[in-house]
This record gives structure tokens, C-alpha cells and sequence, in this order.
């Protein structure tokens, strides 16, 4: 009888815990419209396919008529309006109609054409984070010749490139107040010269009014941009909504049910309109987290990353990856807790009833709780697998194409163009190394939040006295990165070497000095470590 009661008690304070747990949920302020918008979009993602064949057909049928146009003017008209189709669904497309652009009107000397490609392609390219290759195409803009609607354009685009600069917060904050005040100063350029009916003044006086305090007047400024929008199933109707929500959201710390409202109204459209850069979507997820709703973040969040892999943009991947890894870290917590659960009250139904039929269904049931979770969990586990592969690739690749441009750049600076700009971009060594140092940290990071037994289950077949200790300064050193490399499936070692910037051989050896440390055959390490 005690150890009924006792168990009777346990049982009645994991209820209570349970309980006072989804109880601290928060609770975000909902209008009668909240719900239905929120179901609306979840639809939407699923018919995603749809609107992204719909935009593709619209962005080549404008193909098929620029390869029938003749006229200059059409033809540049043509390529401007293919670019800005692929800016938020495809960015290498976009870059590569913009260079076209940029191209074909230094032919011409056309200059008119010229300064708007080349702040257009800036604009593209700060966004997808090349932030070195956006810089000079921003350079190459001569800020003396431009005037009137022009110039107001030059310094929007600038300030443009400094607020995605300091809004990564992959960045060192101390350049980031750097980023922060060069954006200000850049923004009220923006607000001397505009005209205060223009589009482009009425957002950046949004912003500052927002960050400034003055919310109320932000929200006037939003309504009345709002106003001037004439297609109210645009990316720019989006923008606004989306801005709408921030201003509460970023600024106020304080949501009314509307804004959530404005914000779902943002990602709905978005979606429909084929875009795949959706910040709406991340900030969407960020709500469902907040309010328990795992099953609806979680498709939310994987849809927002498989977008952003179609995009292609290096730096929102980067921004996003760790936010991906704690949704599907807290839907585990939240399965495993459900499962204790399940096994409580089948053990105490059990004890109470003393029931065999009961308790067999109520085992039965417990099992295939068991069997989904488990699915779940190596599903999630697979895709963890999948998002540090992808980030890792990312980063390597962002290591060689800065090695490549900084090459050109030097090649075409040696022959006489801008001096103190060729200093600046002479290619580096030590750059190179701390930009590798920089990628072997996030990647050491993120694999070991993930599999944070690694290095020991490696240790536990190495002879005693052949144990693998890194460095203070690093998290995993070149043995364990290789052999964290193919745990994630990359076995190849020409690949791997590609990876970590260093020989073949290297990668031979490195592998040779783990075989010879082993205390267990070979295919017990494999299987130990998960490797097969």
C-alpha cells in the first residue's frame, strides 16, 4: 500500500508539472481573423509548388520575348524585369541578368541604365551576402555624376547594404555599430533629398521614427505608404505589412492581435507571389514556439530552410540554421516528455485497475507512441545532419569564391585603377586563415550541440594512452573533424580535403593516425560511431 500511495503521489506531481508547463506558454493577443489566417498559410505552403511554376512561366515567357526584342530600350526593360523576378526566388539567376545589364549598358554608354543595374545588382548581392563583391559594384557608382532621384537612389542602396551589415549577428559587434551609424548617416541623406511622398522617403522616416521611439508616428507613416500601394497583392503590399508588425514586434515590444495579423497577411502573400526569401516565415515560427504549437512550427521552419537552400542566399541560411536546430531540438524535448507521460499513466492505470485488458491496450497504445517517436527522432536527427553538411559547405565555398574575387580584384586594380583600393584587396594569407579558423568554429559548434557524446565514444576505442585531447583553443581538432565529416556521409577523401583546405594526403594521414590508435577492430569503431 505505501508504494501505491507513493507512486499515486509521483504521478499527481508529474501531472501538475506537466500541467504549470503549459500553462507558462505564451499566450499571443488574437483577433477572430488570427486563426483562419494562420490555417490560410499552412494551406499555402503546401500549394508552394504551384506559385513557384506560376512565377516561373511569368519570368520565361518574359525570357521568350527578349530574345525576340531589338530595341535597346525594350531590351533593357526586359532583363531589369528578369532580374527582379528571380532578386527573391533564385539569386545566382538574378545576379546573372543584372551583370548582363551592367554589361550591355557600358557597351552603349547609356549611364542612366548603367548606375540603376549596377545599385540593383549591389542591392542583390549584399542581400545573398556577398557583402565584398556588393561593395565595389557600389563603388563603381560615381557618386559625383548622379543627381535628383539618382543620388536619393545611391544613398538608399547604401544604407540598404549597412543595415543588412549590422542586422547579421554573425558579425563582430564592434563592427556592427560601425555598420549601425554608417546606415543613419546614409538614411537621413535618404530623408534631405527624397520627396516626402516617394516611397523610398516614407520607409526609411518609418524606420527611424521606429527606432527613434516615436511609434505612433511610424505607424502613420506605414499607413500612409500603405495608401500609395496600388496592387494590394504585391511583394511591396508584403513589405509594408511586414513592416507594420516590426514596428510593434522589434521596436514597441508589444503586439496587438492586428499585428500578428499583418504579419501572417505578409508570409501569405509572399508565398503566393513565389518568393523564397520570406523573413515573415521566421518570425511566424518564432510565435508558434512561443506558443507551444511545435507540430505547426515545425512546418513552418522546414519549409522557411528548404526555401532559403532554393534561394541560395549564404548569408540567411547562416542566420537561420541555428533557429532550424532549436525548433527540432524542442519538438524532441516535447515528444520524449509526452512519452514519460504515456508510461505514468499506463503504470498507474495499471496499479489502479488491475485490468490486464486495459493495461494491454493502454501498452499497446504506449508502444506506437514509442515506435513515432523514434521515427521522429531519427528524422530529425537526419536532417540535423543535413543543416550543419549544408552550412559547412556554405562556408567553404564562401572561403573560395573570396579567394578567387580577391585574385581578380587584384589582377584588374594592378593595371592602374584605384590605388588605396588595390592595398585593400591584395590577397591575404592570414585572411584566408582566419576566415578557415572562423568556419572550422562554427562547424566544430554546431556538430558537437548535436552529437555532444562524440569525442567521447571516439575516445572509448582508442588505446588509453592514445586518447584524443584538443586544444583549449579549439573544439575538435583534425582527426575528429575528419572523422566528424564522415559521420555526416562524407567519406570521399579528395572531398573532405576540398572541405578542410588542406591535401589529400593530409586527410590519409590523419586517418592512418586514428587506425593505428584503435583499441577495438575497425568495424566496431564504425559501428560505435555510427560511420556505416
Amino acid at each position: 500500500m505505501p508504494k501505491t500511495i507513493l507512486k499515486t503521489v509521483s504521478l499527481s506531481i508529474l501531472v501538475i508539472l506537466l500541467a504549470a508547463q503549459t500553462s507558462f506558454a505564451e499566450k499571443y493577443p488574437r483577433t477572430e481573423r488570427t486563426d483562419s489566417l494562420l490555417n490560410e498559410l499552412l494551406v499555402k505552403l503546401d500549394s508552394s509548388e504551384v506559385y513557384a511554376a506560376r512565377k516561373e512561366a511569368a519570368i520565361n515567357s518574359l525570357k521568350a520575348r527578349l530574345s525576340a526584342s531589338t530595341e535597346n530600350d525594350e531590351h533593357y526593360s526586359l532583363l531589369h524585369s528578369i532580374a527582379r523576378g528571380y532578386a527573391d526566388c533564385k539569386v545566382d539567376s538574378a545576379i546573372f541578368y543584372l551583370e548582363k545589364l551592367v554589361g550591355l549598358a557600358q557597351q552603349a554608354q547609356d549611364d542612366s541604365v548603367l548606375f540603376r543595374s549596377r545599385m540593383d545588382l549591389a542591392d542583390v548581392l549584399s542581400g545573398a551576402g556577398y557583402y565584398m563583391e556588393s561593395f565595389q559594384t557600389l563603388n563603381d557608382v560615381p557618386r559625383g555624376r548622379l543627381s535628383g532621384e539618382f543620388l536619393v537612389r545611391y544613398f538608399y542602396t547604401k544604407a540598404s547594404f549597412y543595415h543588412t551589415l549590422y542586422n547579421s549577428y554573425k558579425e563582430p559587434e564592434s563592427f556592427r555599430e560601425e555598420y549601425r551609424e554608417q546606415y543613419s548617416q546614409y538614411r537621413d541623406s535618404v530623408l534631405q533629398l527624397a520627396d516626402t511622398s516617394s516611397i523610398l522617403y516614407l520607409h526609411a522616416i518609418e524606420r527611424k521614427e521606429a527606432r527613434a521611439g516615436n511609434f505612433d508616428k511610424a505607424r502613420h507613416y506605414n499607413a500612409v505608404w500603405k495608401s500609395k500601394i496600388k496592387n494590394p497583392r504585391s511583394t511591396q503590399m508584403a513589405t509594408c505589412l511586414y513592416d507594420s508588425f516590426a514596428i510593434a514586434y522589434v521596436y514597441e515590444h508589444s503586439l496587438k492581435g492586428e499585428d500578428i495579423d499583418n504579419l501572417l497577411e505578409s508570409a501569405i502573400l509572399e508565398v503566393e507571389l513565389g518568393k523564397l526569401d520570406i523573413a515573415s516565415l521566421n518570425r511566424v515560427q518564432t510565435l508558434l514556439l512561443g506558443e507551444n504549437q511545435y507540430k505547426a512550427a515545425k512546418k513552418v521552419s522546414d519549409y522557411y530552410f528548404a526555401s532559403l537552400l532554393k534561394f541560395g542566399s549564404r548569408v540567411r541560411l547562416i542566420d537561420v540554421i541555428d533557429q532550424t536546430v532549436r525548433v527540432n531540438k524542442q519538438i524532441i524535448r516535447s515528444l520524449r516528455r509526452s512519452y514519460a507521460f504515456s508510461v505514468m499513466a499506463v503504470a498507474f492505470a495499471s496499479i489502479l485497475l488491475v485490468a490486464l485488458v486495459i493495461a494491454v491496450i493502454l501498452i499497446n497504445s504506449s508502444r506506437h507512441k514509442v515506435q513515432a517517436l523514434n521515427e521522429e527522432l531519427k528524422r530529425s536527427d537526419s536532417i540535423a545532419k543535413g543543416y550543419v553538411g549544408v552550412v559547412f559547405k556554405l562556408y567553404s565555398s564562401y572561403i573560395k569564391r573570396l579567394e578567387v574575387f580577391r585574385a581578380k580584384i587584384h589582377s584588374n586594380l594592378k593595371k592602374d585603377r584605384i590605388d588605396t583600393a588595390l592595398e585593400l584587396t591584395i590577397p591575404s594569407g592570414e585572411f584566408e586563415s582566419e576566415e578557415r579558423k572562423a568556419l572550422f568554429h562554427h562547424f566544430d559548434t554546431a556538430f558537437v550541440s548535436i552529437f555532444p557524446d562524440f569525442i567521447e565514444k571516439v575516445n572509448s576505442c582508442l588505446r588509453p594512452d592514445a586518447v584524443i585531447v584538443p586544444k583549449k583553443t579549439e573544439i575538435l581538432n583534425g582527426e575528429l573533424r575528419v572523422l566528424a565529416l564522415s559521420k555526416l556521409g562524407i567519406e570521399d577523401s579528395y572531398e573532405i580535403a576540398e572541405m578542410l583546405h588542406c591535401s589529400v594526403k593530409t586527410v590519409y594521414n590523419l586517418r592512418s593516425i586514428i587506425k593505428s590508435r584503435l583499441a577495438v577492430p575497425e568495424a566496431d569503431f564504425r559501428r560505435i560511431l555510427g560511420l556505416d
